[in-house]
């Protein structure tokens, strides 16, 4: 992300509330909690750090914090000290983990690579993250990450610049290419501007054009979090077979220690996470997988109900009951099962007959579950996996599974200007997986595919279907979410009525 060099003037006050002022791993803190969220929001479309963020709202910016600043006199090394020795009776010598859980921390993390974003959204569900948009936001050439595994393999580190290059010619071909069809096929706007015109087609260009990148390409985030969820992280980062989140695990705690010394425990990676992943790859690798061709981009292959003595309906209907009388569970599974479709249907819409489009259904609606096995695109998989509140099992990036080629590449006649890009990195993949296998997902591209375990309750997939189905919503996970919404309204009519609410405009 772009860092200019500061004045001296600016950098005696920045250093007040970040931990560093250059480098790519810090901390925000001293800084009233309120004022952090809008200071993040800006970044994914903005492509400056958050430092540079916070210098603005610190001076002449839109949001001046000044006035909410305060320097009093406290005796912060004794204070610290004393914080230290609490730390280390309460958390370390007797366990009381959820001190931790009370430190809320924010972390941000630049220039980091698309690859490994995406494994640290997995590592830890309970943390919230912003991050750059590639939707937003066109990268530049020179913003890719080189495993620092290549650099004791100089001709394979030549061969991964040439094949990022590669990648890098086509996306801003692709960019004028889909820029040119789109002014014959986009109309304007009754009263839009002519720059706003061109920024609206370019963006739709440069959002298609980013399926040729490959997931080297440097992104970067915030994240909120708790110093019990930073540890977790921090030891995963160590286990996770790359020396790029080896590093970045040693920068995390270095800037770490300097606001929150006494949480920075328990950092080293246990045996389990150290061989669990290379110990269980190996095991399922001897097995003699039959090659089944995957036909649909969405299944859902179990559902709540599906198989047993109660159906979907029957389920719900009792969860429903129960939170509202108390009673014991068989003897609402007793009345449920006396009672007529036609009533437990009324129930469920009684439940739900009133909400509105921002509205979350209420918590017996977490009693039901859908289990889908989807094959997306990094580009969609990167925009599915911020739903939090979803349960995903997914495999480290792959070329096995194909490739997305979005619709207006296809219209514009620039398919094998795509593939030129999939083809090189397609190449390199096989040779690195071969030769340094930690590396290949490097150069895997944000069209090819995963596929996706996705387990959700009803709750959780309200929200999501609220949110992506929806004319808003990126066309990829767009498609995506109304055929998984089409095959949860064939399984289960019942709640037909209340999901994707949200106004389609």
């Amino acid at each position: 992300m772009l860092m200019r060099k500061l004045t001296e003037a600016e950098e005696n006050l920045l250093k007040k509330f970040v931990t560093n002022l250059y480098g790519p791993v810090y901390f925000i803190h001293s800084l009233p909690e309120f004022i952090i969220p809008p200071i993040n929001s800006k970044v994914s479309r903005k492509d400056t750090s958050w430092r540079l963020n916070i210098l603005e709202s610190l001076t002449s910016g839109d949001l001046d914090i000044s006035d909410f600043l305060t320097t009093p006199d406290i005796p912060l090394d004794e204070a610290m000290q004393k914080a230290k020795a609490f730390h280390e009776k309460w958390v370390e010598k007797f366990g009381h983990s959820s001190i931790a859980e009370q430190n809320l921390m924010h972390l941000c993390i630049e220039d980091t690579s698309r690859f490994l974003s995406g494994d640290i959204e997995l590592m830890n569900k309970r943390p919230s993250y912003i991050e750059w948009s590639q939707r937003y936001q066109r990268p530049n050439r020179d913003r890719f990450v080189i495993p620092p595994e290549l650099e004791n393999y100089p001709e394979l580190k030549e061969k991964f610049i040439k094949v990022w290059n590669v990648s890098f010619d086509v996306y801003e071909m692709l960019i004028s290419k889909l820029t040119d069809y789109l002014k014959l096929t986009v109309e304007k706007n009754k009263h839009e501007s002519d720059k706003a015109y061109i920024g609206r087609i370019s963006k739709i260009a440069f959002e298609d054009a980013r399926y040729a990148l490959l997931l080297s390409a440097k992104t970067s985030f915030a994240v909120a979090l708790n110093a019990l969820d930073l540890q977790d992280i921090v030891r995963k980062l160590q286990s996770h077979g790359t020396k790029e989140a080896e590093i970045l695990a040693r920068n995390i705690i270095d800037e770490a220690e300097k606001i929150a010394p006494s949480m920075m425990r328990h950092l080293s990676p246990s045996k389990y996470q150290l061989t669990v992943n290379k110990e269980m790859e190996y095991l399922v690798n001897g097995y003699d997988l039959e090659d089944v061709s995957v036909d649909s981009d969405v299944e859902l292959i179990d559902y709540t109900g599906k198989s047993g003595d109660m159906t979907f309906l029957d389920i719900l209907t009792m969860h429903i009951i129960f939170s509202y009388t108390g009673k014991p569970v068989e003897s609402i599974k007793n009345l449920v099962m006396k009672l007529g479709k036609e009533e437990k249907a009324n129930i469920v819409k009684s439940a739900s007959s009133k909400i509105d489009q921002f509205d979350h259904l209420i918590e017996p609606f977490r009693s039901v579950r859908y289990k889908f096995q989807l094959r997306l695109s990094e580009a969609a998989w990167h925009q599915l996996l911020r739903h939090r509140m979803i349960n995903f099992n997914a495999y480290k990036p792959t070329i096995e599974n194909g490739y997305t080629v979005p619709p207006n590449i296809e219209k514009a006649g620039c398919t094998d200007v795509l593939k030129r890009a999939i083809d090189e990195a397609e190449k390199l993949y096989l040779e690195l997986h071969e030769k340094l296998p930690e590396t290949s997902s490097y150069v895997v591209t944000n069209a090819h595919r995963r596929i996706v375990l996705m387990d959700t309750d009803l709750w959780a997939f309200d929200h999501y279907a609220n949110l992506r189905c929806t004319h808003e919503a990126q066309w990829d996970i767009r498609n995506i979410s109304f055929k998984m919404l089409d095959l949860i309204k064939e399984a289960t009519p019942e709640v037909v009525e209340f999901l994707a609410r949200r106004k389609q405009s």
